[in-house]
């Protein structure tokens, strides 16, 4: 295992820095609370869709979840209308946000990019992990319309990348995604009496 190239200075900021600060939200959650819980969710849908992963496909889910977003400890959390629009104007990975989170954060470039090139259905189950904690958070948090919209909108693009991880990745039982944002969407506390 190699040290990191991002400057591990910035690690204390990830529990500081906050995500949704663009959205109408009753709490903010951090940025190493996101990348937590999408290395949680991640770890759920791949035992789920793919029960025989390997020890080096675990390594790199672990790796991408907890480092994709560690670029916003230095940039703060961009809304992802911007970036999704970047993303259309621009060449694959040519977008001016990519190129900065990539200079801040090479690891998770270097993962990502291993993930989309040699290993998609970590990338799939990563993505689908991310999309999914937006979906809790703007449900648990969000307040007003504009949350239902955001909602919808995940809810949609979960679907979406459900298709294409299926298209692309036949192997895997994509089905079984759906169990763990049923699971988790159901916003439901487990008392200690219920165990």
């Amino acid at each position: 295992m190699k040290a990191m190239q991002f400057d591990i200075r910035n690690l204390p900021f990830a529990g500081t820095v906050t995500r949704w600060h663009s959205v109408n939200c009753h709490r903010y959650p951090s940025v190493a609370e996101h990348s937590c819980l999408v290395a949680l969710y991640a770890r759920e849908i791949a035992a789920r869709v793919y029960p025989e992963l390997s020890s080096e496909d675990q390594v790199l889910l672990y790796e991408l979840a907890l480092m994709h977003d560690l670029s916003e400890v230095v940039t703060g959390d961009m809304p992802s209308p911007i970036k999704r629009t970047l993303k259309q104007v621009f060449p694959p990975g040519e977008s001016p946000i990519d190129t900065l989170e990539a200079s801040i954060c090479p690891d998770a470039h270097a993962r990502e990019h291993e993930a989309t090139e040699s290993r998609p259905h970590i990338y799939f189950c990563v993505k689908l992990a991310d999309i999914l904690d937006a979906m809790v958070v703007i449900k648990q948090e969000g307040k007003g319309p504009v949350a239902e919209q955001i909602e919808s909108e995940r809810t949609r693009a979960f679907e979406a990348l459900l298709e294409k991880a299926l298209g692309a990745c036949p192997a895997g039982d994509w089905s079984r995604a759906h169990e763990v944002r049923e699971a988790v969407m159901s916003l439901t506390h487990v008392q200690l009496d219920e165990i």
